[in-house]
């Protein structure tokens, strides 16, 4: 879009809501709650007219594509307005603006189609119930729909999405930062690049086996197991972000990482990390039903339930690092880009802005420590619980219970301790955070399949079988 006018102007300035420090913080949890409960909530619509096959009909296959297309047309402009409210710095590029207009009009044109379509089902449904799933055939809807995004794309007049989606985004002339990672003799650099690669391979190969023994055995096909799977999963990238890159610039001096792949690694960081939390909270649920309502278990964590927890987790972590994403990404850089660490993450990377950052680093705080410190309370809470009830059934007996629960309490400090040190203090001593950053990334997720396979019984004998049963096909 550059030079489309010959415009001068670059950038706009979006005055948006005015207001005291503390009106506008106000004003931000209350949008972040709306935020979250507009993509929960139209997120769970579309899952369950897609789960559900009495649901399969023309209203709510209008109605779920209506869900999402709000999801849509409130992205464009919530987040932004969010981020806005506690910083002083709210420009805006010209392609940006261009963009968000036209994806604002292109999901207010397809509303108004979707909202028409859904009219007129009401008036075939009513008026002509006989001939209800002629007219609204599945062909019909199908076209509705196809029509409705037509218009999206006719109505967005089809924004040009530059390559330098970030490039210039707050005026930085920062394009790059400088990882300084773990300083040591060569000797010693060498002993830890060893170190870290036999982690790393003990993570990847660890959780990929117990992913594949939960998919390969079909006594493994519970609610336990399938959530024991999708953690193993998210580990696995939540460490290929990171470790990879740590163990590269152990042995060289250019330890340089671009301002987008910065951005984008730690997006994934943040996206990853929140998507453990639910995860971790669903695995305590999962135990409680279990232990506390045995008689109900399979009917609490029917197989929908379990898919609906993942999609939960998946789409808190997005929000939960986009929130922090959007404060960021507007922040200008203009001086110092060393960042004293083996990866980037928002708290180190909000130090290096050139403007005042005592209101991001309560963002920060707000976000993730106290999301984090809340998450890791309200487990030990569940987990007291159960241990509590448990108690009172089997007159003090609690061997069965702790058996049960003790390898999911190990994981979840081994994971929120190293957090909490982290984002509790805003920002604590750098040498101090890069250790817990190596519990977090490389330590945990390799000890993870270890804990879950040497305390778990399934699994030892899960693993019986699956040798048995290569040791027949050998000779077989």
């Amino acid at each position: 879009m550059d030079g489309l006018n010959g415009s001068v102007v670059s950038e706009f300035v979006l005055l948006g809501l005015s207001g005291s420090w503390e009106t506008k913080v106000i004003l931000m949890i209350t949008f972040s709650l709306l935020y979250l409960g507009i993509i929960l909530g139209n997120l769970f619509v579309v899952f369950l007219v897609i789960a559900d096959s009495h649901l399969h009909s023309p209203m709510y296959f209008l109605l779920a594509n209506l869900s999402f297309n709000d999801v849509g047309l409130s992205s464009t402009t919530v987040p932004r307005m969010i981020t806005d409210l506690l910083t002083e710095h709210k420009v805006i590029s010209f392609q940006s603006c261009m963009t968000q207009t036209c994806f604002i009009h292109a999901f207010g044109g397809t509303e108004m189609v979707l909202l028409i379509a859904m009219a007129f089902d009401r008036y075939a449904a009513i008026c002509k119930p006989l001939h209800y799933l002629t007219i609204m055939s599945p062909k019909t809807c199908v076209l509705l729909i196809v029509i409705s995004w037509h218009i999206l794309s006719t109505g967005g007049s089809k924004p040009v999405l530059m390559n330098k989606a970030m490039d210039g985004l707050n005026g930085s002339v920062v394009s790059e930062f400088v990882l300084l990672g773990l300083s040591g003799s060569w000797e010693t650099k060498v002993i830890l690049m060893i170190t870290f690669s036999l982690l790393y391979l003990g993570i990847i190969l660890g959780n990929l086996f117990i992913v594949f023994l939960v998919i390969a055995d079909s006594h493994l096909h519970s609610p336990m197991y399938f959530l024991l799977a999708n953690l193993s999963f998210n580990d696995v990238g939540l460490s290929s972000t990171t470790v990879p890159r740590m163990i590269t610039d152990l042995l060289t001096e250019h330890k340089v990482i671009s301002f987008q792949s910065c951005m984008a690694q730690t997006c994934f960081i943040h996206t990853m990390g929140g998507a453990e939390l639910v995860l971790l909270i669903a695995m305590a649920f999962d135990r409680y039903a279990a232990i506390c309502k045995p008689l109900h278990y399979l009917t609490i964590m029917s197989p929908k339930t379990c898919v609906l927890l993942i999609v939960i987790s998946w789409v808190t972590g997005v929000i939960h690092a986009m929130t922090q994403f959007s404060f960021v990404i507007n922040l200008p850089f203009c001086g110092p880009n060393k960042i004293d660490s083996f990866c980037c993450d928002f708290p180190r990377i909000i130090q290096l802005a050139c403007s005042d950052a005592a209101k991001f680093e309560f963002v920060v705080t707000a976000n993730s420590g106290i999301l984090t410190t809340g998450t890791f309370f309200l487990l030990l809470l569940s987990y007291a619980f159960i241990l509590i009830t448990v108690w009172k059934r089997s007159s003090g007996d609690l061997s069965k219970a702790l058996g049960t629960l003790s390898a999911h309490i190990t994981v979840v400090i081994l994971f929120f301790i190293p957090c909490i040190f982290v984002y509790i203090w805003p920002f604590p001593t750098s040498s101090v955070d890069k250790y817990m950053f190596i519990v977090d990334f490389a330590i945990t997720p390799a000890l993870n399949p270890v804990i879950y396979t040497l305390r778990n019984k399934d699994i030892k004998i899960a693993m019986q079988r699956l040798s048995k049963r290569c040791h027949c096909d050998r000779f077989c």
